[in-house]
């Protein structure tokens, strides 16, 4: 990908996660923002926003980072495990949403014995990841679900775990919807972005004239020549 490109993937991204967070925090941060607005009290609404607007893009830094993680763990997997890479996701996806489950039950949740009130967080993941990942394998015509769910599942609670264990849900609603829109941005729009480049870098080389088409590979099958004898008799 080349530097423009680049520069407008992750603006795009900075951009998602600065607007999802206000929205979210507008919403859910009553007495930290809107509160303010209600009041009248204009400078401390101010300041509120703009603390909030960091976080998210806070937010959607820790998430280019991650993307950019899970493509090169992807290779490095492809690479050690062939095959079974797809088989080792797949395991690798449901730790992550019982670990996501059990985690935060532990910290919050076992005084009051009530687990069912921090399954939502898993729900909404997987839930979340597996529109994605269908989209994903429309947009592309192949198979790639399974690798689309572990980005959008299991690089997604990894992000998430710093900011479990905040009590205060607000800001854990701040940090799970920005994280899964960017997320979903990332893996969606990487081609396009992929594309674009390989078309600049194109006009770049036939402007100096030094671009030579990429010679198409064809299959050639191989052919078996079978000679029968006839017997005589």
């Amino acid at each position: 990908m080349t530097l423009k490109n680049l520069g407008k993937f992750y603006g795009i991204t900075l951009l998602i996660g600065l607007v999802v967070t206000v929205i979210v925090s507008l919403v859910f941060g009553y007495d930290k923002l809107t509160v303010y607005l209600v009041r009248g009290e204009y400078g401390e609404f101010l300041a509120a926003l703009i603390w909030f607007m960091g976080y998210g893009l806070l937010i959607a830094s820790i998430s280019q980072l991650a993307f950019f993680a899970y493509l090169f763990i992807h290779q490095m997997g492809q690479g050690i495990f062939k095959g079974g890479w797809n088989s080792i996701q797949v395991v690798i996806i449901l730790f992550a949403v019982i670990d996501l489950v059990y985690f935060r039950y532990l910290r919050f949740g076992q005084k009051d014995g009530d687990i069912l009130k921090f399954i939502w967080i898993p729900i909404l993941i997987v839930v979340f990841g597996i529109i994605v990942s269908l989209y994903k394998n429309k947009l592309t015509g192949k198979n790639v679900f399974i690798p689309a769910m572990f980005f959008m599942v299991v690089m997604t609670t990894v992000e998430l775990i710093p900011f479990l264990k905040v009590k205060d849900m607000m800001w854990l609603y701040c940090t799970i919807f920005a994280l899964l829109l960017c997320n979903a941005f990332q893996l969606l729009s990487l081609p396009k972005y992929n594309k674009a480049s390989y078309e600049e870098r194109k006009a770049r080389k036939i402007a100096r004239g030094t671009w030579v088409e990429e010679p198409v590979q064809t299959k050639v099958k191989n052919t078996k020549v079978v000679s029968k004898k006839k017997k005589r008799k």
